[in-house]
Formats: structure tokens, C-alpha cells, sequence
């Protein structure tokens, strides 16, 4: 019989642990790298998922209905902060503005706190008529986070009222 013990010398379990020391060093960027795009993925769905709710609901209703930015998710904000929540509501005056006797149809709460979802001053609001198009202007929403300008997103709504994303070139 043999009293051969097994086992890892010291030597061995250098080597193991400066292996995975490596290899949690590439992994550990790759992660956090992974993390901040599913986050801003997620919330750039939520956003598009909102925005063809809205799309649908003007048709099936047959009239116009909003998308604003909104923090209170009562009444559309004046500036066009859409990281902040919004809300979708059907404008049955044409008016563009919540008033009492409007439904809301849906909110949706602010988004994570590192990212930020900014609109041109110039069109604050989407806005479906019946047929589910969005006159105007293309509105573009810019999706920014710590990382800058090389990782912004935007959601561009054609006048048709379809959405798209594209790389931003800015924050």
C-alpha cells in the first residue's frame, strides 16, 4: 500500500491564481462595459414601447393622442427632460396640452439615475393623429450616460411615427 498524498504544491497554486487574476482583469472592463449598454438598451425599449403604445392608441381610438416627458406624471413638463418619467394621454382637442377632462393612458416612471434622455427644445411633445403618423419636424432624443458622447444613442421619430435608434454623435 502507498501513502501517496495528493494535492496542489505551492507552485501549482501560484500559477492557478495568477491565471484567474488575468482573466478577471479582462473580464471585470468587459462586464461593466456590458452593464451600462444593457441599461441604456432597456431603457431606449422602454421609451419605443411607450412610443408605438401611443402610435396604436391614436388608431384605435381615431384620435390624437400625446407622448410628453413629464416628472410629476400628472400634466407635460415644459422642458424636454424624458429621463425624468412621461406619460401618454389622449388629446381629444387637438389642444397638445393634458387638460382635466383627458385620459391618461399610460406613465411611465424615470429612468436609472446614471442616464440621461434629452429632446430638442424645439419639439417637446410626439404627437399620433388618427392615423398614426407624427406631423412635424423628426424628433430626436438623445440617450446619454457617464461614458459620453462615444456611447449616446437616439430615438428619432420620423413623421411617420415610426421609431428608429441611431448613434448620436453628442451628448
Amino acid at each position: 500500500m502507498s501513502n501517496k498524498q495528493s494535492g496542489l504544491t505551492l507552485i501549482e497554486m501560484m500559477i492557478a491564481l495568477a491565471v484567474i487574476g488575468i482573466l478577471t482583469g479582462y473580464a471585470v472592463p468587459n462586464y461593466q462595459q456590458f452593464k451600462h449598454n444593457k441599461m441604456m438598451s432597456t431603457e431606449i425599449n422602454r421609451l419605443i414601447g411607450s412610443l408605438h403604445f401611443a402610435r396604436n392608441q391614436s388608431i384605435i381610438y381615431g384620435t390624437q393622442v400625446v407622448l410628453c416627458p413629464s416628472q410629476s406624471l400628472q400634466s407635460c413638463d415644459a422642458v424636454s427632460h424624458w429621463h425624468k418619467g412621461w406619460l401618454v394621454f389622449k388629446d381629444d382637442n387637438h389642444n397638445r396640452e393634458l387638460d382635466s377632462d383627458e385620459d391618461i393612458l399610460t406613465v411611465e416612471q424615470a429612468m436609472q439615475n446614471s442616464l440621461t434622455a434629452v429632446a430638442s427644445v424645439y419639439r417637446q411633445k410626439i404627437r399620433y393623429d388618427r392615423l398614426g403618423a407624427s406631423p412635424g419636424t423628426n424628433l430626436s432624443i438623445r440617450f446619454c450616460d457617464f461614458r459620453g458622447a462615444d456611447h449616446a444613442k437616439a430615438v428619432i421619430v420620423n413623421n411617420v411615427g415610426r421609431p428608429r435608434v441611431a448613434d448620436s454623435q453628442h451628448c
